[in-house]
C-alpha cells in the first residue's frame, strides 16, 4: 500500500511538472543584432535569418545595437551616392515588415560619424529617417542624440534600458548642459540608470547599449600570437603578410594603449569603471551589447554580459575563464523569457550555406524573492505634525570671519534661519502622490511625481550638491568645500518672490511653494535622499488654454518644419527684461519650457520661465569679485547697477539670439515702457512680501530697492543689448519654400521673408528694418525647399549679407551695392541669376548649408595683463600685455593675438613677444605670425660652446629660458 501511495505521489508529481512545463509559455522575445550597417553582395544574410528562423509576432522586440551604418553613418541626403550608403539601414527597417514585432534601433560610434567632428549632426540625420517610416512599431532610442537610458516597460515583468554609450566617449560636439536632454550630465544619467535598476529590482532588466562592457575581442585587447608574424591579418584573414616587428608593436600599442574605441582607452576605460559602480549589486540584469564584431556569452561578477555583434562583421576572439559560448561567425542572439520567468538565451550562427542554432542556455529565473527593501516593504502610514520651523542648511551660517572675507557673507543667515513650513505628506497633500521617477538638474535631486487626476508635478530640493559636478580628484577637498560654500549666494527663497513679479509683468510663470519633507517610509527607495530636506513643490506643466509645454529643442525643430509655426517674441522679450531686473544669469536653452495657441493662421509659442535659482545671486567675497572681474563676468551678481549688460547675458546668448530676431528698437523700447509701468513700486513691495515672515526683516528692504534701481534704468541698459544683439542678426525660414528680399527703406535696410507657392509670393512671415549704424551683418538661411533670395537693383547698404541656400533648388538674384556672400551645394540645381557684390561659396558637402543654434562666440579682450618675473642677472621684471580673441562666421576663432613684454628695472634689458593666428585668411589656409624683440641679445650668456656665443640667430630660444614670468589681468 505504501509502494501504491508512494508512486501515485510521483505520479502525481511528475504530471503537475508537465503540465507547468506545458503553461510555462514565452512571455517575450528579444533578438539582439549588433553592428549590421553593411550589406554582403547587396544582401543582408542575419536580417534575412531573422526574417526565416524567428516568430515575428506581438512579443518580439527586436534591438539593433549600434553602427547600424558603416562607416560614417547617415549622411546629408544631398552626397553622392546617399541611396547606396543607406542601403543596409532600409534593409534593417524592413526586418518585421508585415509583423507586429517591435524595433528598437541604439547608435554605435560609426553612427556618430565614426566618432569624428559632425557626430552629432550624423546621429540626428539616422534617427529623423527611422522616425520618418512612421511606423508605430520602430523606434530610434535615445532621441536627439541624448545620452538616455529610455525605460520601456515591454512586460509588466520585463524592462529595456536603452542607452547611447558613444555619447560617454564622444570627443567632439554633443549634447550637454546646454542642451534639452532629460540627463545632461554624467551623473544625471548615472542616477537614473540607480533609479530605473532600483525600482525595477524584481523584474528583469535588459540593459542594451553599443560598447561592450566584458569582450575578449579586438576591443578588448586579445591577440592571437600568430598576429606577431602576420599583423595584417586584422584587416584581412587572407592578408598572412609576415612583418613581424609591426605585429609586435600593433600588439603593444593595441592592447595596452587601446585606440578611441577599444576598453583600455582612458575614455572607453572611464565609461566601463562608471558602469561597473552604478550596476553593482543590483540583480536580474543582463548586458547585451555589440561593438566587437563576435558572438559571445560571458558571466562575471555575478553577472550576464551578451555580445552580438556580427550581424554584418565578423572578427577574431579568445576563449576565457568567463566564456560561456564565443564564434565569430555571422549571427544573432536571442532571449525568451517565460510567464514563470525564466529567462534562456540562444546564438543563431549563419554561413555561406546554414543558419543553425549554435547554442542554449538557462540563464536563471528571476521569480525568486529578493530581500525586502524600502522600495518594496510595505510600511503603515506615519502621522506627522502640520508644520515645523526648520532651516534649509545651517552648515553655511557659522563661518569664519576669513571665510566670509573668501566666499562673501552672501545669505548665509537666511540659510540658516528656521522659518515655519508646512510638512509634506507624499500620501495626503492635493489628494495624494504617486512618484514617477527621480529626475535632478545639475547639482539638484528631484522627484516626479502625478497627482490622483494625472497632473504631473516636481518635488526639488532647495539645497544643492556640487559634489558629483566636479572632477572627482577634486572631490572631498577644499575646492569641493568652496563650490559647496558658494551655494550661500543664492538666495533660497527667491521662488517665493518671483511670481508676483511675473503676473504684474504679464509673464507666464511657475508657482512653487515650499514644504519640509520628513522622513516618510512612503518615499520608498527615495527616502534617504529626500529626507528631512527643504523642498520646492511645483506643477511640471502649466498650461495656457490647457495646452501642454514643449522643450525649447522641440519648438525649434517645429519653426523649422512649419512655417506656420512662431514664438511670440515680445513675450519672449518680457520674460528676458524680468531676468535682468532679477540677476537671473542662467538663462539657457533647458530653462525654459514653451506652451502653444492657435492664432487661426498658425500656432504661436509663447515661453515658460523654469528654474530659479539664480535669481538675486550675489556674493560680496574676495574670490567672486576676482572671478567675475576677469574670466565670468555675469557672476557680478545682484546690485543696484546692471554691470555688464551683455556679460550679463552670456549665459543666453544662443536662445536671445534665436527668439529676438524680429524685433527692432522701437519694439524693444515699447515693451520697456510697458514692462516698467507695469512693474510699479506697489507690485514690487507685494510680490516681496512673499518672502516667509522670519525672511522678510532680513531681505524685503534690499531686495526692494535693488528690484527698483535696476528696473529704473532696464531701459538705458536693455537697449545696449538690443544693440549687441543686433550687431548680427539671424533670420531663418523653414523647410517650405520661402522667399527672402532685401532692399533700401531710406538709409536703412529693409528684410522681409514671405511664403511662396504657385500662385506667387504671399503671406508676410518675417518683416524688420536694419540701421545700418548697429547691424554689421545678417544672416539669411533658407533652410530646406525651394527658396528664393532677392537683393533689389538700387539697394545700397554697408551691412555685410550672408545667404545659406540650404537643401533644395534654390534662386539667387543679387544686384544692387551691397557686400554679399552666396554659400550652397554645388550638387543641386541652384540658378544664380545675378551676383552683384557677391562672393559664391559652392561645395559638394552638405555641411556648406548647416545651421547651428549654438555658434556664438563672445570676443575677449584682455588688457592690460601684467606680467612679472625675476631672475639672478636681471632682478625683477615687470611688463603689461595684451589678449585678444575673435569669433567670425564659421571661425572658431577668427583671430587670437596675444603682446607680452617685460622690463628688467635693474638692468634695462627688455623683450616683446608678438603671437598672431588668423584663421582662414585664403579660403580654408590660415596664417601665423610670430615676433620677437630682445635687447640686449645675449647678455652674460655663458653658452653651451663657442659656435654659439657669437650667432645673433638665436635670441628667441636664449629668453625662452632665461626668463620665466607670471601673467594676471589688471
Amino acid at each position: 500500500m505504501k509502494r501504491l501511495l508512494a508512486t501515485g505521489a510521483l505520479l502525481l508529481l511528475l504530471m503537475q511538472s508537465n503540465c507547468q512545463a506545458q503553461t510555462d509559455t514565452i512571455q517575450s522575445r528579444i533578438v539582439l543584432i549588433g553592428d549590421a550597417g553593411e550589406l554582403t553582395n547587396g544582401l543582408h544574410p542575419v536580417v534575412a535569418a531573422v526574417r526565416s528562423h524567428v516568430l515575428l509576432d506581438k512579443k518580439t522586440t527586436i534591438i539593433f545595437l549600434g553602427d547600424n551604418l558603416y562607416k560614417t553613418g547617415l549622411p546629408d541626403d544631398g552626397v553622392a551616392n546617399y541611396d547606396k550608403i543607406k542601403a543596409p539601414l532600409d534593409s534593417q527597417l524592413v526586418i518585421a515588415k508585415g509583423t507586429d514585432a517591435k524595433v528598437f534601433f541604439i547608435p554605435g560610434n560609426h553612427d556618430w560619424n565614426n566618432g569624428n567632428n559632425g557626430g552629432w549632426d550624423a546621429i540626428q540625420r539616422e534617427q529623423y529617417y527611422v522616425d520618418a517610416t512612421g511606423d508605430p512599431n520602430i523606434k530610434f532610442y535615445p532621441e536627439d542624440g541624448c545620452p538616455g537610458p529610455e525605460e520601456i516597460n515591454l512586460t509588466p515583468d520585463i524592462v529595456l534600458l536603452l542607452m547611447d554609450s558613444q555619447w560617454w566617449v564622444h570627443p567632439h560636439e554633443k549634447p550637454g548642459v546646454e542642451s534639452d536632454c532629460p540627463y545632461q550630465t554624467e551623473e544625471e544619467v548615472l542616477t537614473q540608470i540607480t533609479d530605473v535598476l532600483s525600482k525595477n529590482s524584481k523584474k528583469l532588466v535588459i540593459f542594451a547599449f553599443h560598447h561592450t562592457l566584458r569582450s575578449h575581442g579586438i576591443h578588448g585587447g586579445y591577440f592571437p600570437l600568430d598576429l606577431l608574424l602576420f599583423p595584417f591579418i586584422d584587416i584581412s584573414p587572407k592578408l598572412y603578410i609576415p612583418f613581424p616587428g609591426i605585429g609586435g608593436v600593433y600588439m603593444l600599442v593595441r592592447g595596452v594603449f587601446g585606440t578611441s574605441e577599444d576598453m583600455h582607452h582612458p575614455a572607453y576605460a572611464h565609461f566601463i569603471e562608471k558602469m561597473n559602480t552604478v550596476i553593482k549589486g543590483h540583480q536580474n540584469v543582463i548586458f547585451a551589447s555589440g561593438h566587437d564584431h563576435t558572438l559571445q556569452l560571458l558571466k562575471d561578477t555575478g553577472a550576464y554580459f551578451i555580445v552580438s555583434g556580427t550581424g554584418s562583421k565578423s572578427n577574431r576572439v579568445t576563449k576565457k575563464k568567463n566564456t560561456l559560448f564565443d564564434s565569430d561567425l555571422h549571427g544573432f542572439a536571442e532571449l525568451e523569457i517565460s510567464n514563470n520567468k525564466n529567462v534562456n538565451v540562444s546564438y543563431y550562427t549563419i554561413d555561406s550555406s546554414s543558419i543553425k542554432k549554435a547554442y542554449t542556455k538557462n540563464l536563471f529565473n528571476f521569480s525568486t524573492p529578493l530581500e525586502p527593501t524600502d522600495s518594496t516593504r510595505s510600511e503603515p502610514e506615519v502621522s506627522f505634525k502640520d508644520s515645523v520651523m526648520v532651516a534649509p542648511d545651517t552648515s553655511y551660517k557659522n563661518a569664519s570671519g576669513f571665510r566670509k572675507f573668501i566666499m562673501g557673507k552672501n545669505y548665509r543667515k537666511e540659510w540658516g534661519t528656521p522659518v515655519k513650513l508646512k510638512v509634506f505628506n507624499i500620501q495626503k497633500q492635493n489628494g495624494g502622490f504617486t512618484i514617477e521617477s527621480l529626475g535632478g538638474g545639475k547639482q539638484t535631486k528631484s522627484l516626479r511625481l502625478k497627482d490622483k487626476n494625472g497632473t504631473d508635478w516636481i518635488l526639488r530640493g532647495v539645497d544643492k550638491d556640487p559634489e558629483k559636478e566636479l572632477p572627482e580628484a577634486f572631490r572631498g577637498t577644499l575646492a569641493q568645500r568652496m563650490v559647496q560654500d558658494l551655494i550661500s549666494a543664492s538666495n533660497p527663497y527667491a521662488a517665493l518672490v518671483i511670481p508676483g513679479l511675473a503676473q504684474a509683468t504679464g509673464i507666464i510663470e511657475a508657482n512653487p511653494k515650499y514644504y519640509y519633507v520628513p522622513d516618510d517610509p512612503a518615499f520608498g527607495i527615495y527616502r534617504k535622499i529626500f529626507a528631512q530636506t527643504v523642498c520646492l513643490l511645483e506643477e511640471r506643466k502649466p498650461t495656457l488654454d490647457d495646452l501642454d509645454t514643449k522643450s525649447t529643442a522641440k519648438i525649434i525643430h517645429n519653426l523649422i518644419d512649419d512655417q506656420d509655426k512662431h514664438v511670440d517674441q515680445q513675450a519672449y522679450l518680457r520674460a528676458r527684461l524680468l531676468d535682468i531686473v532679477i540677476g537671473d544669469w542662467d538663462r539657457h536653452f533647458d530653462q525654459w519650457r514653451w506652451i502653444k495657441g492657435d492664432t487661426g493662421k498658425g500656432k504661436l509659442y509663447y515661453p515658460v520661465p523654469r528654474d530659479r535659482d539664480m535669481a538675486f545671486f550675489k556674493s560680496d567675497g574676495l574670490m567672486l569679485k576676482i572671478i567675475s572681474k576677469n574670466t565670468l563676468p555675469y557672476l557680478e551678481g545682484f546690485n543696484k547697477n546692471i554691470k555688464k549688460v551683455n556679460w550679463f547675458n552670456y549665459e543666453a546668448r544662443d536662445i536671445d539670439r534665436t527668439f529676438m530676431t524680429i524685433l527692432d528698437k522701437t519694439d524693444w523700447e515699447k515693451a520697456i515702457d510697458t514692462f516698467k509701468m507695469n512693474l510699479t513700486d506697489e507690485a514690487i513691495q507685494k510680490a516681496v512680501k512673499n518672502l516667509p515672515p522670519e525672511i522678510y526683516p532680513m531681505d524685503a528692504s534690499i531686495i526692494t530697492e535693488k528690484i527698483k534701481s535696476r528696473r529704473n534704468i532696464l531701459k538705458t541698459e536693455a537697449l545696449k543689448y538690443y544693440n549687441f544683439l543686433s550687431r548680427k542678426v539671424k533670420i531663418t525660414g523653414s523647410n517650405d519654400d520661402e522667399y527672402f528680399d532685401v532692399k533700401n527703406a531710406n538709409d536703412k535696410l529693409l528684410v522681409t521673408v514671405s511664403k511662396r507657392n504657385k500662385h506667387g509670393d504671399s503671406a508676410v512671415l518675417y518683416n524688420r528694418v536694419f540701421d545700418p549704424k548697429v547691424t554689421k551683418e545678417i544672416s539669411l538661411y533658407g533652410l530646406n525647399g525651394n527658396d528664393k533670395f532677392n537683393i533689389d537693383p538700387g539697394t545700397n547698404s554697408k551691412i555685410k549679407i550672408r545667404m545659406i541656400g540650404g537643401k533644395g533648388k534654390d534662386t539667387f538674384n543679387i544686384q544692387g551695392h551691397v557686400r554679399n556672400f552666396i554659400y550652397d551645394q554645388s550638387t543641386e540645381k541652384n540658378a544664380i541669376l545675378h551676383s552683384s557684390r557677391s562672393k559664391i561659396v559652392l561645395s559638394s558637402d552638405p555641411q556648406i548649408n548647416e545651421y547651428k543654434t549654438y555658434e556664438y562666440y563672445y570676443n575677449k579682450y584682455r588688457f592690460p595683463q601684467l606680467n612679472l618675473g625675476y631672475n639672478v642677472e636681471d632682478k625683477l621684471l615687470v611688463g603689461v600685455g595684451f589678449s585678444a580673441t575673435t569669433y567670425g562666421f564659421r571661425k572658431e576663432p577668427s583671430t587670437d593675438q596675444k603682446l607680452t613684454t617685460l622690463y628688467a628695472l635693474s638692468s634695462g634689458a627688455y623683450q616683446a613677444k608678438y603671437q598672431g593666428i588668423f584663421n582662414k585668411v585664403f579660403r580654408k589656409e590660415d596664417v601665423l605670425l610670430n615676433a620677437e624683440l630682445v635687447n640686449p641679445t645675449l647678455n652674460n650668456f655663458f653658452g653651451f660652446g663657442n659656435s654659439s656665443i657669437n650667432d645673433n640667430s638665436k635670441p628667441i630660444e636664449y629668453y625662452r629660458v632665461r626668463y620665466k614670468y607670471v601673467q594676471a589681468d589688471l
